[in-house]
């Protein structure tokens, strides 16, 4: 896709804008080139090549998805797409586990730009390569203000801008300007060169990107401690060869509290690890977006408030070869949870301190933010202007089931719209690969008809 000069606001708008550069944003212009829009009617903004992301530019070889190869679905006529195209692509022998292929992040990620770079019409597609800084309606189209100094105008936009890069979730104290000791953004994996072997190192975190360092550090032979900082002593379980074999009659008229009752019963009494109870929880999620939808703002916001560990702990299992690492860490006494949240991280020339909640101190040599905390600016600024509502939990923007973001008053707009995992407050589940292309697919037949 080549880049272009960008327009000048006074020249006639383009058609449709794509404000982002991931896998959100890349899905988003594959499927609308997919239902015969023209390339050169449509612009992708963003300050990277489209397609990999936040999630899948991954320096690491270490890094794998979480899922196995048949469940990163682009194409819902044709779910085994990527798992075809790495059989034929992917040369990876530690793939293979007993629950399925687990491949490496970043050959997903070289999926994903394959596939948009073959499509019919992508090499017509305007590429600029800057950020949206800010979004104003203007006489029935958008006029976007870029950080290069720049504006953009189309007539209508897509907000794809994918998961926000991690920021620290507390405050920080150095007396240094900069230091490799404290990695903020872990996902892209190019902090590893800097970690001595015998490093106490602190993971601020204990879900699956922290399963992602511990994979890494045994990978390349760690022997120092590493502290997992987390509210609780647990990570996800280690991912099952599930099927779902059952179709659950949900109740109708459900309460957050009869949701979770009705929840309980279903599962089985097996461990989380097993296909049994993987297998029931599997057949339970298709039913639970639109459950969610129904809950009032209140009702969401306190059962994410109560339950919201719970879901992102089995919600977001982990692979079979990080679970592995752990378990060597373990057995070599070389990992230990602190209980509790971080309340400031101190940072010198030598150590990094982190002061807890509960007044312990932990210390080490370096500490990665593996709590994925982070917001996306563009959002932040159209609530903050007034242009665009919170969605009920007050972390994005809302959209409505046809994806279109809502204003102040909270009608939707006709020509902005939204995707991707910011839309998790509105739609509910909406993280995984598959979600979001599905996603995708359902705006491309919009926007085509």
């Amino acid at each position: 896709m080549p880049t272009k000069i960008k327009q000048d606001a006074m020249q006639t708008p383009k058609e449709i804008a794509i404000v982002g550069d991931g896998y959100s944003a890349a899905v988003m212009a594959l499927h609308l080139l997919r239902r015969g829009i023209s390339g050169d009617s449509i612009a992708l903004i963003g300050p990277r090549a489209p397609g990999k992301g936040n999630a899948y530019t991954c320096a690491s070889t270490f890094f794998r998805l979480n899922v196995r190869e048949d469940l990163p679905i682009i194409f819902s006529e044709d779910p085994l797409h990527f798992a075809r195209w790495a059989q034929a692509n992917v040369d990876d022998p530690e793939s293979k586990t007993d629950a399925g292929y687990f491949y490496r992040r970043r050959d997903f990620g070289n999926y994903v730009v394959q596939l948009l770079r073959d499509t019919e019409g992508a090499i017509k597609v305007e590429r600029v390569l800057a950020k949206v800084n800010q979004l104003k309606p203007e006489n029935g189209h958008w006029t976007m203000a870029l950080d290069d100094g720049s504006q953009l105008s189309a007539k209508q936009v897509i907000i794809a801008t994918g998961n926000s890069p991690p920021r620290w979730p507390c405050a920080v104290m150095t007396s240094v300007q900069s230091s490799t000791r404290m990695i903020e953004n872990p996902w892209p994996g190019d902090y590893l060169d800097n970690i001595n072997q015998d490093d106490h190192v602190i993971l601020l975190g204990g879900g699956l990107t922290a399963l992602d360092a511990i994979n890494a550090l045994v990978g390349q032979g760690h022997r120092g401690m590493v502290s997992v900082i987390s509210p609780r002593a647990i990570f996800p379980p280690v991912q099952a060869l599930w099927k779902r074999l059952n179709q659950p009659q949900m109740p109708k008229n459900l309460s957050p509290r009869r949701l979770v009752s009705f929840m309980r019963n279903y599962l089985p009494k097996s461990s989380a690890d097993s296909p049994e109870w993987q297998s029931a929880w599997e057949e339970l999620r298709p039913y639970l977006n639109e459950v969610w939808q129904q809950f009032s703002a209140q009702e969401r916001r306190s059962l994410l408030k109560r339950l919201g560990w719970v879901w992102s702990l089995y919600r977001f299992r982990a692979s079979p070869q990080t679970i592995a690492a752990y378990e060597y860490l373990r057995f070599h006494n070389q990992v230990q949870f602190a209980v509790g949240r971080a309340k400031q991280i101190t940072c010198s020339e030598s150590k990094i301190s982190v002061l807890m909640s509960s007044g312990a101190e932990p210390v080490g040599d370096r500490i990665i933010n593996c709590t994925g905390v982070g917001s996306d600016p563009l959002s932040s600024e159209l609530i903050a202007s007034g242009l665009a509502a919170p969605d009920a939990l007050l972390q994005s923007i809302a959209v409505d089931t046809d994806f279109r973001v809502m204003n102040s008053e909270h009608e939707p707009y006709v020509n902005l719209w939204m995707i991707g995992p910011a839309t998790m407050g509105s739609l509910g589940d909406v993280v995984a690969s598959s979600a979001i292309a599905k996603q995708a697919e359902q705006l491309a037949d919009q926007i085509a008809e």
